[in-house]
């Protein structure tokens, strides 16, 4: 995702009798995103859903869930969250919750929870992410290309968290998601939890969900729907949001960080 530019050379040679400026023509090379890291697999499941390149462009997502709205900024994934209630912020460093509410500290689990499996399955592109082809598993019935995905150590604040990526075997479009939870805790963990994907739209080229629900899943078996997020008012767009709406304002609360005691 990171731009790297060469910029103009200027060359100034100092001869006798006076001063001789050199300008060379400025030279722009802008690269794609890091995508060496990507499998073949997971990189068909990208291109079902407009292509990781596509994604790699942007620069903001918006939605609204019920009352309360999202703005992110996707290459450093500042956030801010806004309902009647509070509003929550992350401005790189510090997750900060306005006005300082009751169990304000749970918000750093929550703040950027509902992007991340909104923003599947792009948001799995990111660098420090592995991925490994495993036996297709069946669900209801259906039969679903897999891929696991995991992180190496240190990455984001849940780097023990385990995904796999359920695609359908002729259109590589993402069908489930299986997920384990482990912030806050030192430790991995094999109990999966299960989200479906099978209502998707396309917007500025990318193909992200306008819903997603969560089903009760234990011992490989599909039970009944728990509940669903549904996504409204969504943009995506190459602009750069306005940053001073992740600064953090004066009295606000900053989240504790999670701890893996």
């Amino acid at each position: 995702m990171n731009k790297y530019l060469i910029v103009a050379l200027m060359t100034i040679l100092v001869a006798c009798g006076g001063t001789k400026t050199e300008e060379k023509e400025a030279e722009v090379v802008v690269s794609g995103p890091d995508v060496s890291h990507h499998s073949a697999s997971i990189s068909k499941v990208f291109d079902a859903h407009g292509g990781y390149d596509t994604w790699a462009k942007m620069n903001q997502l918006s939605y609204k869930i019920g009352e309360q709205t999202t703005l992110v900024e996707l290459k450093s994934r500042y956030t801010r969250l806004e309902s009647a209630e509070m509003t929550v912020g992350y401005d790189g460093e510090k997750v900060w919750v306005n006005p300082p509410v009751e169990n304000a500290d749970r918000q750093r689990m929550r703040y950027n929870l509902m992007f991340y499996f909104y923003s599947f399955p792009f948001v799995i592109g990111d660098p420090g992410i592995t991925y490994e082809d495993i036996e297709p598993k069946e669900l209801m019935g259906e039969t679903f290309n897999a891929v696991k995905v995991s992180y190496g150590d240190g990455v984001g604040d849940s780097p023990k968290d385990n995904y796999i990526v359920l695609s359908n075997p002729e259109t590589n479009q993402m069908q489930w998601l299986m997920y384990t939870a482990t912030f806050g805790r030192g430790e991995s963990s094999d109990r999966f939890s299960l989200i479906r994907y099978d209502n998707w739209q396309t917007v500025n080229g990318v193909t992200i969900p306008k819903s997603i629900k969560w089903y009760q899943y234990s011992e490989g078996e599909v039970g009944d729907m728990r509940f669903e997020r549904v996504f409204d008012e969504v943009a995506i767009s190459e602009e750069v949001p306005t940053m001073d709406k992740f600064t953090m304002p004066e009295g606000a609360h900053v989240t504790a960080e999670p701890s893996t005691e």
